[in-house]
């Protein structure tokens, strides 16, 4: 009996900041080019992973490596850009969204703002490009689902 449980999808994601603008990355969806954060889905091993987003991590700094969403943000964000986020990373907001096969998901966002700017290698695959945007150009850009719009809105009153 499911007793109206739903399984849901979790997705991690990261406004990374520096200098005043926000990375964003370059994803094709069908025939659509659309930027988005940084981040994605949780997996099941990221909870028993910690040792292994340790050691991506590089750093020696200890951190709370039994945090299954900062261990799929950490390891995504690695995946996908070859960098490694910095010890402290902040929670934004989340949000429920149903994808494009009709799944429910939940989208928590993070925020981090780095002092130096990140030497970000992408491969091509998973990664096709980046951009560095200031707010503005973010919300005015035809690219960016309005769901990330609305983040930078909540981002902007809580920041």
């Amino acid at each position: 009996m499911n007793h109206g449980v739903t399984t849901f999808i979790c997705k991690a994601r990261v406004l990374i900041e520096y200098s005043g603008k926000f990375l964003l990355l370059e994803h094709q969806f069908g025939d659509k080019i659309m930027l988005i954060l940084p981040g994605g889905k949780v997996e099941a091993f990221d909870e028993t992973q910690s040792e292994i987003i340790h050691n991506l991590n590089g750093d020696g700094k200890d951190r709370n490596d039994s945090d299954i969403l900062l261990n799929a943000l950490r390891r995504e964000v690695y995946e996908e850009l070859k960098i490694n986020l910095p010890q402290v990373i902040d929670y934004c907001c989340s949000h429920f969204f149903t994808n494009t096969q009709g799944e429910p998901v939940i989208d928590v966002v993070f925020y981090v703002k780095l002092e130096e700017r990140p030497n970000i290698v992408v491969d091509g695959e998973e990664v096709k490009s980046f951009v560095w945007m200031d707010q503005k150009e973010i919300l005015s850009h035809d690219h960016v689902h309005d769901w990330l719009k609305k983040i930078l809105n909540i981002f902007d009153k809580i920041d």
